[in-house]
């Protein structure tokens, strides 16, 4: 006991500040202990959140294309003689009927000029044919008159020898001139010939079968003909799509799309057409085209602007979504997200409420559950390591 006095004695000092320290410590601790907890509260007072509303939740496909015409028109002339003048310029507005080009016709009015006067000549002669069958039917007419005057104090045998012969007269002359007026009538070869060479002159006017705009000039003057202009209608505008191979089976006629153009006007349409077969790049890549009507179309939209285009792949009114991290899975491997409580103290805490998911986005996913009440506040992220 004497030793353990003479000890104190001995460090008193010591001993005292050791005391002190481990005061201080304690004290210290303790701080620390509290501000630790104050901190915990207060994150989890900070927690990111969002409150629970029904909406509607959409799924959708983001491909590009281009604004082109639903119809476009290639004019071509049906003659190879040379086009003697091109009438229009690509931006030209044209309608249905005006004539776009003219071809060189000099050879062929020639022809023509030839095949008039054959034509002519053969005109004279058959009105000269039955101009004499005329005469010689009321000659037959006539001699008949005169024999029956004759021939009254005859021989009955006689007279009717006589009068028997100039009615068959009679009917010869008839069919002379029957067949006179069948042979005008008729198409003669002459007359084919000159009628096929003026319907290749009308085939030299070449006129724009129908309305619309001239995107392109392909007729030179002086060259032969053959393809002569494109013409688009720019009132019925469609978009032109490229989407890939593996994103095509999503894609049917009729699904809705909305249109954004490079001028940043929207538009609305829906699939018209997907081309049967893919056509592949220099780089091997698949694509197929897809054809989307404009129902909305206004001056903005131009033709060979770049568009935008979100196909609409499938669509919920009215449904519960959350963020796609707001929905964990409990211990049993369900799906769930977190309820926000928070007592009279101030204290939070998350509650696990069960959920179906249904559709899902990029971003969002369709949640349904009992435990689910609009307006409720979720937490937004699922993994609380996420939150650290």
């Amino acid at each position: 006991m004497s030793r353990i006095i003479s000890f104190f004695g001995r460090h008193k000092k010591a001993l005292i500040a050791l005391a002190i320290l481990a005061a201080v410590g304690a004290f210290g601790w303790t701080r620390m202990n509290q501000a630790a907890v104050a901190a915990q509260k207060a994150a989890e007072q900070q927690v990111q959140t969002f409150t629970l509303e029904k909406g509607d939740l959409s799924r959708t496909l983001s491909v590009s294309g281009s604004i082109q015409s639903a119809q476009v028109t290639e004019v071509a002339a049906a003659q190879t003689y040379p086009v003697a003048e091109v009438l229009v310029s690509e931006g030209d507005v044209v309608a249905e009927g005006d004539v776009i080009a003219t071809l060189d016709t000099t050879d062929l009015d020639a022809q023509i000029q030839v095949q008039q006067e054959a034509v002519a000549a053969e005109k004279q002669q058959n009105e000269l044919s039955i101009s004499q069958a005329q005469r010689r039917l009321e000659d037959a007419r006539n001699q008949k008159a005169i024999d029956e005057g004759v021939t009254a104090d005859w021989e009955q045998t006689e007279k009717d020898a006589k009068l028997r012969q100039d009615s068959l007269a009679i009917e010869d002359a008839q069919d002379v001139l029957v067949n006179a007026v069948a042979a005008a009538d008729a198409p003669s070869a002459a007359a084919q010939q000159l009628k096929t060479l003026q319907s290749v002159k009308a085939q030299c006017t070449i006129t724009a079968p129908c309305s619309g705009i001239v995107t392109q000039v392909k007729a030179v003057v002086g060259g032969a003909a053959g393809a002569i202009a494109t013409i688009e209608n720019q009132s019925a505008l469609e978009a032109l799509l490229s989407v890939r191979e593996y994103d095509i089976n999503q894609l049917a006629v009729g699904q809705s799309v909305t249109l954004t153009s490079g001028a940043k006007d929207v538009f609305h349409g829906s699939i018209t057409w997907i081309a049967p077969k893919a056509t592949v790049n220099e780089n091997g890549e698949a694509s197929y085209a897809v054809k989307v009507s404009v129902d909305d179309a206004t001056e903005a939209l131009r033709l060979g602007m770049t568009a935008k285009a979100k196909v609409l792949l499938e669509e919920k009114k009215g449904v519960f979504s959350v963020p796609l991290d707001a929905v964990g899975t409990d211990e049993n491997g369900e799906a769930v997200v977190y309820r926000k409580d928070t007592d009279a103290e101030g204290n939070v805490t998350f509650t696990p409420i069960p959920v179906t998911t249904g559709m899902e986005t990029e971003l969002s996913v369709e949640v349904s559950g009992e435990g689910l009440t609009e307006g409720m506040e979720l937490r937004s992220l699922a993994d609380p390591e996420a939150m650290a």
